[in-house]
């Protein structure tokens, strides 16, 4: 018993220490904000406490049945995403899955070496080629609607950011397409 109280104390206090040197204080997560833990039941919660964080993240809700709630994060080379999934069909915004995700749009399409080569060498995430070709990245987080400590998720979501910036320089590996000189004539 006294492990888990060792250890309950030491998270807490790793979130504690976690939200300071990410910026956030922690009494204003727990004040301020109504959601103090992230879950995927609560968009507007983790939008707050995504732009407490600093990020410029943009909520968009469900418009049809088809789509998920999600909130975008500008990167350096275009969106990525938090989808909100997992979610009951008789409470539409009852979600218990956050889904961190990114694509890429290449020419051709991306090789079966990369993709194997990516999944190795990114533990935290799955990479895999999508119909057109292009290399797709997720992680899931279960939530529930238990929740996350903000400090956690953030924590979450900048190595999973990381791991985009580092797989954008091998996302393009390859893919230079067909050019024809400027003079060449077309062929039919």
């Amino acid at each position: 018993m006294q492990k888990h109280i060792s250890s309950a104390l030491c998270l807490l206090l790793g979130g504690v220490s976690l939200a300071a040197s990410a910026g956030l204080s922690t009494p204003a997560l727990a004040q301020d904000n109504p959601a103090f833990g992230v879950k995927a039941t609560d968009a507007p919660g983790l939008l707050t406490i995504l732009r407490q964080a600093g990020y410029d993240a943009k909520l968009k809700e469900r418009a049809g049945e088809d789509e998920s709630t999600s909130i975008a994060i500008p990167t350096r080379g275009g969106d990525s995403y938090i989808l909100f999934e997992d979610c009951q069909e008789s409470v539409r915004d009852f979600c218990e899955t956050l889904i961190l995700t990114t694509s890429w749009d290449r020419t051709t399409p991306i090789s079966d070496s990369a993709i194997a080569d990516a999944n190795s060498r990114f533990k935290y995430v799955s990479v895999w080629r999508n119909e057109d070709g292009d290399p797709e990245m997720q992680w899931a987080i279960l939530t529930r609607d238990i929740g996350i400590a903000p400090p956690l998720f953030l924590n979450a979501l900048q190595r999973y950011l990381s791991i985009v910036s580092d797989f954008d320089d091998v996302a393009f590996e390859g893919d230079e397409p067909d050019e024809q000189p400027a003079d060449a004539a077309p062929t039919n």
